[in-house]
């Protein structure tokens, strides 16, 4: 009879410890989710405009767009219309426009999307590039895709799939399904 009792006691000590385990686990559960921060804005701006300075004091970006939301959890950037500007050593900027973008807590990283287009008018040379999606590292003058995408200048078109921009070097690198059309020089 005394190991009967001896058993019992153990599996009704072993139910107490479970259980206040479990209670633990829930507990601690509960107050993780009560401590997770929400993502939503914190603030938001109409017609927003910054433009950055390079270290001689000259425009090296400008970013506008009709509409951006902050959030506060990741410090990211939501963006409506967003039109960006990069400026290089020469005259000619590059134009980067698209329906939507998110930027990253530091800006160095800029995700685009519906009808992305990068644009750029050297005289008599205007190059249109247009695609669904983009992602864009500024700083760096770089962007790439992997989406279809049309290349239009004033001597024809490209169409291909996929491409890896360097502006800073003027390098525009197609990946995939290439094919275009060209007006023979004058």
């Amino acid at each position: 009879m005394n190991r009967r009792i001896l058993i019992v006691t153990v599996l009704v000590a072993l139910v107490v410890l479970l259980n206040n385990w479990l209670s633990g686990q829930r507990e601690e559960a509960a107050r993780a989710q009560a401590e997770a921060v929400r993502h939503v804005p914190d603030y938001f701006l109409r017609g927003f405009v910054a433009t950055t300075m390079d270290d001689r004091g000259r425009p090296e970006q400008r970013l506008a767009a009709d509409e951006m939301l902050r959030y506060a959890d990741d410090g990211s950037m939501e963006l409506t219309q967003p039109r960006l500007t990069l400026y290089g050593d020469d005259d000619v900027p590059w134009q980067i426009d698209a329906a939507r973008g998110h930027l990253n807590r530091d800006g160095t990283r800029m995700q685009l999307s519906g009808g992305v287009r990068v644009s750029r008018d050297e005289p008599g040379e205007r190059l249109e590039l247009t695609t669904d999606d983009m992602l864009l590292l500024p700083k760096q003058r770089y962007a790439e895709t992997d989406a279809p995408l049309t290349l239009t200048h004033p001597r024809g078109r490209v169409d291909a799939v996929g491409l890896r921009a360097y502006m800073k070097d003027e390098r525009l690198v197609l990946l995939a399904q290439v094919r275009g059309d060209y007006a023979p020089l004058p």
